[in-house]
């Protein structure tokens, strides 16, 4: 047997016997506890000095956080309004050749590359194009008017079958609508209606071409454009919010409501308006210190909190402070878009975020016991767990002593075309080269039946089980306090309310 097929065979085994050892772990009765989280009846209670983390807000963050009561039940009545907003940021020659070289890989071939850039080349030095538009702050990708279109004559090279173009021209105004319409209506075909509103795209490309004729667009600066074109590609709502996608019981969440606060808190970092929602415990006294529990996507998680409350109520656990990070409802917290860039794309940001202002800002509101807090994601959001504990060394607060990482998808990071350091999870982030211990407790989770869901994305990398695996290794060499379980029968979520309710009958025990 070679080299190359020993080492090969040296490291499935690891694979299989860690994975053993996890699995062995899922059958076990209960998730013993740190020793630090075990409180001993026999000695008096001694009152802990109450700890404030230091607020790394700016003044305008902080000018911009809003703490009320729960709306998330609540008709909205001031939903944004379409004003048929027009801003155009108008193009030279020289941002047509920069668009070209940033494309140049999309082109069939060298020579058809080069026949556009000469082409660009013999333009007047006065030529002008649309570079950006956009109509209420929604980005318009395609059919965009000649600079100077007047509403008369215009010619059109359209697709037949993807392949070949014909050329047509269109004499009026009407004529370029139905044609717009019709293409329209076939890309949405093409994509399911998945990407964009088809009524809404339609009525927005018609208002950029009725300002151009009619010379209403505002016109602005290349930096500001490309700022609305970022914030613009991520999923917003046209209506203003996107409260039909949160995940939740009514009837269960209107018997806490009134021990929900909803807070909006802004960060310049990520220019992202968060929604938390944090949920009180019963017979809450301000004077006492609680844990607390922070959940990464709010969209899905808020939804748990009325039965771990219930838990609290029934004397079963400890109360505890339950946290939920969400975004302003404007935003789809369910899309993929919204969860890659804070999860993966702007993670160091977001950690940022969580770290030194969120739990900071809450300590002010709150006597919080950041000895026994805790912080849970899930998939991407396992992703973003995995590097905030590994990553928490770097920061002069510790607001968390657990960490769930819950079926991490790390598998995708290969797949993200920015990602620089693909490979980084690995060795969690260069974090036993900066350190010899971790005084940390994690608990590494997911579904026996998840990785054939998503397969195809693997592209021989490890699977999300295989990636617990390896890190339930690393943690064991490095002595990292820890626990894995697979749960039984469950697939990448479905485990997940059981998960929650074993994991704080445990650390959270009375």
């Amino acid at each position: 047997m070679n080299i190359k097929k020993i080492t090969a065979v040296l490291a499935s085994l690891i694979v299989l016997l860690s994975a053993a050892a996890c699995q062995e772990e899922k059958n076990s009765e209960s998730m013993s506890k740190p020793e630090s989280s075990v409180s001993d009846n026999s000695e008096p209670e001694v009152k802990k000095e109450v700890v404030r983390l230091k607020n790394f807000m700016t003044e305008t963050e902080r000018s911009r956080v809003k703490v009320g009561n729960l709306t998330l039940l609540d008709e909205d009545k001031n939903q944004q309004e379409n004003t048929g907003k027009v801003q155009v940021y108008i193009g030279t020659a020289d941002d047509l050749r920069e668009e070209t070289e940033r494309l140049k890989d999309f082109y069939d071939s060298p020579e058809e590359y080069e026949e556009q850039i000469r082409g660009i080349d013999e333009l007047d030095s006065d030529f002008r194009y649309i570079h950006t538009a956009l109509v209420d702050g929604r980005y318009i990708c395609n059919f965009h008017p000649p600079y100077d279109y007047n509403g008369g004559e215009i010619g059109f090279s359209i697709s037949k079958d993807n392949e070949t173009w014909e050329n047509v021209t269109l004499h009026n105004f009407d004529e370029v609508k139905n044609y717009i319409k019709d293409s329209i209506a076939k890309n949405a075909e093409f994509y399911n209606d998945e990407i964009f509103d088809v009524e809404q795209e339609y009525e927005d490309t018609i208002a950029l071409w009725q300002s151009v004729i009619d010379g209403t667009y505002e016109e602005i600066a290349k930096e500001e454009a490309e700022k609305l074109k970022e914030a613009s590609l991520v999923p917003i709502s046209f209506n203003g919010n996107y409260k039909d996608v949160w995940e939740y019981n009514r009837d269960e969440v209107e018997e806490i409501k009134d021990s929900v606060k909803e807070i909006s808190i802004y960060d310049e970092e990520l220019d992202t308006e968060f929604l938390v929602h944090v949920t009180l415990p019963p017979d809450f006294d301000e004077s006492k210190t609680y844990p607390m529990f922070v959940f990464s996507d709010g969209v899905w998680r808020f939804g748990n909190c009325p039965s771990l409350r219930k838990l609290m109520e029934n004397d079963e656990i400890q109360d505890v402070i339950l946290v939920t990070i969400g975004y302003n409802y404007k935003f789809d917290g369910t899309s993929v878009v919204v969860r890659a860039k804070y999860f993966y794309e702007e993670r160091e940001k977001t950690l940022n975020f969580i770290n030194d202002n969120l739990t900071p800002y809450l300590s002010e509101l709150y006597n919080i016991d950041f000895e026994h807090s805790g912080f849970y994601g899930h998939s991407a959001g396992g992703v973003m767990s995995h590097y905030a504990v590994f990553n928490s060394d770097k920061y002069e607060n510790q607001p968390f002593k657990y960490y769930i990482i819950g079926s991490p998808a790390l598998w995708e990071l290969h797949r993200l075309d920015n990602e620089k350091y693909p490979d980084a999870n690995i060795n969690d982030y260069g974090y036993w080269d900066r350190n010899d211990t971790l005084d940390k407790f994690i608990f590494l989770c997911g579904g026996e039946n998840e990785d054939p869901e998503y397969e195809e994305y693997y592209d021989g990398y490890d699977t999300t089980l295989e990636g617990i695996a390896h890190l339930k290794e690393r943690l064991d060499n490095h002595g990292v306090e820890n626990k894995c379980k697979i749960y039984e029968n469950s697939g990448h979520w479905q485990f997940i309310p059981d998960m929650f309710e074993e994991f704080f009958r445990e650390f959270y025990k009375i």
